[in-house]
């Protein structure tokens, strides 16, 4: 039975990759900052990615990692502050990094995949006040392509647009999505999940990041 580590296992995304990872038979490991129960993970660790090293104990072989804890924050280029960056940057990138770290050891037994959450903003401006974030998932998606390079693993990663979650419907960020996409519907989580999914079980894909946006960016 293949394994795969979920970071963020229960975020609106995180929750939506577990489950398509469990129906698909696969052993599903998950981190969270705080302890919860979820019966299709084997184990959760609880970890603040953002801080220090992780270390997972009794992991040796791991078949696929997804790296999808991240965190989101708006504030003008000219208003942001050195503790907003560090926010973002710390978890976005520095906790994927270390993260990714931590469990290559594992992965490379396996000759497992690396599958990393990155966004549309990493290639498209985002809705404004988010020049630190649009910056911070540049940063995964050039660590994607240039870790596949460096280590040889199926490394890539998703460039997601607008998920769909509660407290977004009728919002007015909801109809200006909307109105600048070819399909007129937030992200589907689950359709995302597919897509990582299928990235961590293809076999001749390499450092692609894979934008799945409704068209958003073509507009």
């Amino acid at each position: 039975m293949p394994s795969v580590l979920v970071s963020a296992a229960f975020s609106n995304l995180g929750q939506a990759i577990v489950k398509r990872f469990h129906a698909d038979g696969w052993t599903v490991y998950g981190t969270a900052r705080t302890y919860r129960e979820d019966p299709r993970m084997t184990r959760l660790f609880v970890l603040d990615l953002a801080h220090g090293e992780p270390c997972f104990d009794g992991i040796d072989r791991l078949d696929a990692l997804v790296n999808n804890a991240g965190v989101f924050t708006e504030a003008h280029a000219w208003d942001v502050d050195e503790a907003d960056i560090d926010t973002v940057l710390d978890l976005n990138v520095k906790g994927v990094m270390l993260l990714t770290k931590a469990l290559l050891p594992a992965l490379r037994a396996a000759d497992g995949a690396v599958v990393n959450v990155s966004s549309m903003n990493a290639i498209h401006p985002g809705f404004s006040k988010t020049a630190h974030y649009d910056a911070s998932k540049a940063a995964v998606s050039a660590y994607t392509r240039s870790l596949a390079a460096e280590t040889g693993l199926r490394v890539n990663a998703v460039q997601p647009g607008l998920i769909h979650r509660p407290s977004l419907e009728g919002s007015p960020l909801e109809a200006h999505w909307c109105g600048h996409t070819v399909r007129k519907e937030l992200m589907d989580p689950d359709e995302i999940a597919s897509l990582v999914s299928f990235l961590a079980s293809s076999r001749g894909i390499y450092g692609q990041c894979v934008t799945i946006d409704n068209g958003y960016t073509l507009c």
